[in-house]
């Protein structure tokens, strides 16, 4: 797999990739990442094609990530509760 683009939308990084047949996008926004793979024939096939769907999701991609985003802070939450739950508390 190499990298064949690279470029930025609206402070997401966009690492376009190529692997036989097979286009790879990962998208990356404050340790988050999110990757899409398109096979020969969907559409997909150059770094142009991923840089005019990428322009056309950017809104749900930036959703995603808050959700993401969310959902890691939950667990880090729940992580630390349990975590405090087990010593008992001293007055």
């Amino acid at each position: 797999m190499r990298i064949i683009a690279e470029f930025d939308i609206d402070g997401i990084k966009v690492s376009v990739f190529k692997m036989d047949d097979r286009i790879s996008a990962k998208y990356e926004y404050n340790l988050l990442e999110q990757t899409y793979k398109f096979r020969d024939g969907s559409g997909i096939n150059t770094p142009d094609d991923v840089l005019k769907l990428s322009h056309h999701i950017i809104e749900d991609l930036k959703i995603t990530f808050t959700n993401m985003a969310k959902f890691r802070f939950q667990g880090i939450q729940a992580i630390q509760q349990e975590e405090d739950d087990m010593f008992d508390e001293i007055v």
